[in-house]
């Protein structure tokens, strides 16, 4: 493909989502996020060099020279009102007498407005030395939400999904181009991705809450399955920086997963990396810095600046990297311990749940072990 109508294509894409916003009705999007990017204020569209481009700009695949797989790779996280709401909902009674209601609506007026929120997943990848790569991702992401201070209830959204997806990257060809002045190869990359998805999103009373079953839940269930696919482009600027620049267009045909879970949203993010240590290439990998701008479509999700993030990576020993950021203003940090083929992630990162900057800070706590091969 060259790179004018590659350039042609993205513009398309991104007026499209412009012009065309995508209905109401959206599923809960699908995020898979390293602690790697979480550490680094969830930046990664412009890095783009580990399995996070799978999700994030299959077009940086093509820098990963080594091949590699890994069938264990494992995540989990929590936030940090996790244990608290877990124990007030864990202690409300189901029992229909004026004293358990009377202590399970105090129980519930503690945690007004507070979330429990966890992550488990295993992402399996093996990628390739040509630009390719394949990965199956299961991951359950499950918060319980206190809601409604005049009728205090207990909101469960939950999903289950399993994700088998493939990418490819390949170079823009038409000889070289100049970006910003600056020689500059370019790559483009696609993902299709097939998603089967379990999900729940419910209100309880707390009695019904406090008797409610596994096998009662899956009453509530739902479930349903697409396929839709993702395109990048990845811009490796020939300068003393090493500057790299990356455009992300995430389900693009917006396809539905059931008519009662509703539709990925469509979503178009931007980014760029510097690397500003002088000396030869082994010391310009020792510093990343990077930002990204997320959603740029969208006016509706949040401001500006809750949608932009910036993070730093440093190399310190062979083995140890470390991370900060932030991300819609809130610090982010993080480390990754590698000792050849093991591996060992943490990361804490905030996100915003209100509509702006300031108005609900959830801290979050992430951790993941991998064996790569």
């Amino acid at each position: 493909m060259s790179v004018s109508r590659y350039v042609f294509l993205m513009a398309f894409l991104l007026i499209a989502g412009v012009v065309n916003p995508a209905h109401a009705g959206y599923a809960h999007r699908l995020i898979y996020e390293t602690p790697r990017t979480q550490g680094m204020g969830g930046t990664s569209i412009a890095i783009a060099d580990d399995h996070q481009s799978l999700f994030s700009n299959p077009a940086g695949l093509a820098q990963i020279r080594d091949k590699g797989y890994a069938i264990v790779n494992a995540n989990g996280e929590i936030n940090q009102d996790f244990r608290r709401v877990k124990n007030r909902t864990d202690g409300l009674s189901d029992k229909n007498t004026p004293e358990t209601r009377a202590t399970n609506n105090a129980k519930l007026t503690d945690v007004m407005g507070q979330h429990a929120r966890t992550v488990l997943g295993n992402l399996a990848y093996y990628i390739g030395g040509q630009g390719f790569a394949g990965a199956f991702l299961y991951q359950t992401v499950s918060e319980i939400q206190v809601i409604r201070p005049t009728s205090p209830r207990i909101r469960t959204i939950g999903d289950i999904d399993s994700v088998l997806m493939g990418s490819l990257s390949r170079p823009i060809t038409g000889g070289k181009k100049n970006v910003f002045n600056d020689i500059a190869d370019g790559w483009w990359g696609a993902t299709v991705k097939f998603l089967s998805r379990r999900s729940i999103d419910h209100e309880f009373f707390a009695r019904d809450f406090a008797g409610i079953s596994e096998n009662d839940l899956r009453k509530f269930q739902r479930k349903g399955a697409n396929v839709d696919f993702d395109a990048g482009t990845f811009w490796r600027l020939k300068n003393d920086w090493d500057t790299t620049l990356g455009l992300y267009a995430e389900n693009i045909f917006e396809t539905e997963i059931d008519p009662s879970i509703g539709r990925l949203k469509r979503q178009f993010s931007v980014g760029a990396a510097i690397r500003p240590l002088e000396g030869p290439p082994e010391r310009k990998r020792k510093l990343v810095l990077a930002a990204d701008l997320w959603d740029i479509t969208d006016a509706g999700s949040g401001t500006i600046f809750s949608r932009l993030r910036f993070g730093a990576e440093a190399f310190i020993r062979p083995w140890l990297s470390i991370r900060t950021g932030l991300r819609g203003g809130y610090p982010s940090a993080g480390f990754t311990a590698d000792f050849r083929e093991a591996r060992l992630d943490f990361a804490t990162y905030s996100d915003e749940i209100g509509p702006r900057p300031g108005d609900r800070e959830d801290r979050r706590y992430s951790v993941s072990f991998g064996f790569e091969f």
